[in-house]
């Protein structure tokens, strides 16, 4: 009998409900005080009732599920997914040899508590906000921090979009890098907001800002009804940016330099207001419900209404972007919890339960309903929090099943049946191809996150005025007059600073990136995103000018950086590389070998495999054992999570 059925009867036991009662997820038991986002009692019976429905789905369908993956699948599904990278040598070994029964889950819960997991989901968040390193000629390090310090401070999801929608201030001070989601696209509001839909709610209202939506439901007066919360949105201190902008040729060269460098990154990085809550219609409206140039006031676009007059707010101002995100982040709109939970979903699953997961509709029909309405009632429960929720989802029984050879088309309902096989992200390549690198690769973080002040591609006055301290210094400066005083002083400290180091911008790992190691540094740590050309740009890094713009398309540069390129020149041919050094804890060929595989693969060879490297040992000595490596890196076992 084919194996496959034979776990069957096993999988309906796990699994297998005939009958579903209406559960609740709050209604879940958990321990004495303790709430859901706090409770493993809590979120263990959320796992079981996960399992429940999607084993519901499976007998319905009549879906014959694939085995249980065995321990060096989990460790390395679940390193890549968590931590974003296959598991060291150690690790492997570590997590295989184990015999404690819940050595799973203690897994989970070890690397949603890492720094892996975080520089792990920065990746994620980085391509749906569309994080850089620079944006609007300033620097946008404020922006990538607040970034990484709410996934490291488990930020409830609510309460990061809320904050990101409601930013005010500059980007400079402390801890108010939110700012740069506004900044990002400045200049363009509407594109901001066609984003903000898409990112938050799952909506593509983007065709109607030029007209009525051809396919959807959406009109060009809604969509600048919407574009009114966040319309009219200006820097701080914009009187005195004026005078500063009509003083400018007054001024000598490198003090007009100075004045640039300051004014990107003070005035031009930097919200003051809450949003007018009013908005005109384009010149060449031309439907019957608005006349061209007509001032409206904003509106929500389902759910709860939520209205700004125009009268009310020339009456008395608005706090418009305040009532939006209080409207976005609401538990009652139909669409924010909803694209949350399956975002989070698909990255644990490998399929979401809705796709794309960005154009969610009226007419969209989960592949799953009961559960899709599960899960957001779970996401609720957790009070929004991501850890949480992907802990019940990782500690799933269906999170174990062995991935499905079986491809199906991305955007037909998918009823899952195990985890399709998936490139890894070029990411996961690269921070993968590190642990074989260097050691304690979680550990090379960034320095100050542009804490200091750089000018023409250098760091001056280091130790002497922080970003933090130039932002405090000219947001209190009260005319154009003080600020070119202020201009000239500085200028005149930065000609005599010689503490600065020279050089400036990264060089790139195998090739550059990160200067602080020499370029090798997890992705999160590098230049976001890495210029082009570099490897994570030829594995498909998404350039950050779209939302979720990687790519996991495979081409004949990656095969060539792989097979004669920097991958064999900084890697296979480096004998100071760790994995080499992890090698000579074999004492005989067939030991080696098994490190080799295990450190790549996350398993040992099978008869035949062994077999054959043994053959190329022996007919190479040591370099035998490079050419392994190199081939088990080029096989799309190592590129394809499993």
């Amino acid at each position: 009998m084919n194996v496959r059925f034979k776990i069957f009867p096993i999988f309906v036991t796990t699994l297998c409900a005939l009958a579903l009662p209406g559960i609740v997820a709050a209604q879940l038991p958990r321990g004495a005080g303790e709430a859901p986002n706090q409770s493993k009692v809590f979120q263990s019976n959320a796992s079981k009732q996960v399992d429940k429905l999607v084993g519901a789905d499976f007998r319905r369908l009549k879906l014959v599920p694939p085995a249980k993956t065995t321990d060096e699948q989990f460790v390395r599904r679940t390193y890549l997914g968590l931590a974003g990278r296959i598991p060291t040598y150690d690790e492997a070994i570590g997590f295989v040899s184990d015999t404690n029964p819940e050595k799973r889950a203690v897994l989970v819960d070890t690397l949603l508590d890492s720094d892996a997991y975080t520089s792990s989901f920065f990746n994620w968040w980085a391509d749906l906000l569309r994080a850089t390193d620079s944006f609007a000629q300033t620097s946008g390090a404020p922006y990538i921090r607040w970034i990484k310090d709410s996934i490291n401070n488990n930020k409830p999801y609510d309460q990061m979009v809320y904050e990101l929608l409601t930013a005010t201030g500059g980007g400079w001070e402390e801890g108010n890098g939110s700012v740069g989601y506004y900044v990002r696209d400045k200049g363009m509001p509407l594109d901001n907001m066609a984003n903000t839909t898409r990112i938050f709610l799952g909506t593509r209202i983007e065709c109607a800002q030029c007209h009525n939506h051809p396919f959807d439901d959406w009109k060009q007066k809604q969509f600048y009804e919407l574009a009114a919360f966040t319309n009219g949105l200006k820097g701080a201190n914009d009187g005195v940016a004026s005078q500063v902008n009509d003083q400018d040729d007054k001024q000598p060269k490198e003090v007009r330099d100075i004045a640039r460098m300051i004014r990107y990154a003070v005035y031009d990085f930097s919200i003051a207001d809450a949003g007018k809550g009013t908005i005109k219609l384009p010149d060449d409206y031309q439907y019957r419900d608005g006349d061209p140039g007509e001032w409206i006031g904003a509106e929500t676009i389902f759910g709860k209404k939520v209205k700004v007059s125009t009268r009310s707010a020339e009456r008395k101002g608005s706090e418009s972007r305040e009532m939006f995100a209080d409207w976005l982040t609401s538990p009652d709109n139909p669409r924010f919890t909803h694209v949350i939970a399956n975002r989070l979903f698909k990255r644990v699953m490998g399929t979401g339960l809705f796709e794309p997961v960005d154009n969610f509709s009226n007419a969209s029909q989960p592949s799953n309903p009961a559960l899709m309405t599960y899960l957001v009632e779970l996401m609720k429960s957790l009070d929004y929090d991501m850890k949480a929720f992907q802990r019940v989802l990782y500690n799933t029984y269906t999170y174990q099943l062995s991935a499905n050879p079986e491809q199906v088309a991305s955007y037909d309902p998918y009823h899952f049946n195990g985890r399709q096989l998936q490139r890894l992200s070029a990411e996961q390549v690269w921070d993968s191809l590190l642990v074989m690198d260097v050691a304690d690769v979680d550990k090379r973080k960034k320095g100050d996150y542009g804490g200091n002040i750089y000018f023409n591609g250098r760091p001056v006055l280091v130790g002497k005025k922080s970003m933090n301290q130039l932002y405090d210094e000219v947001i209190a400066l009260k005319s154009g007059d003080e600020f070119w005083a202020y201009a000239r002083k500085l200028s005149d400290e930065i000609k005599g600073d010689k503490g600065g180091r020279g050089g400036g911008g990264d060089s790139m790992m195998m090739g550059g990136g990160g200067s602080d190691f020499g370029g090798k540094a997890r992705a999160s740590e590098l230049q976001s995103p890495m210029p082009a050309g570099h490897f994570l740009r030829q594995f498909g890094q998404s350039s950050r000018e779209v939302i979720e713009g990687a790519s996991t398309e495979s081409d004949v540069t990656q095969v060539l950086s792989i097979l004669n390129g920097e991958v064999e020149r900084n890697l296979v041919s480096n004998d100071g590389a760790y994995i080499f050094k992890q090698l000579e804890k074999g004492k005989t060929p067939e030991e080696k070998i098994k490190i080799l595989f295990m450190s790549i693969l996350t398993r040992s060879p099978d008869a035949d495999e062994m077999a054959m490297m043994l053959e190329e040992v022996k007919a190479n000595g040591s370099k035998g054992y490079k050419n392994i490596m190199s081939a088990l890196i080029c096989t799309s076992e190592f590129m394809f999570a499993m």
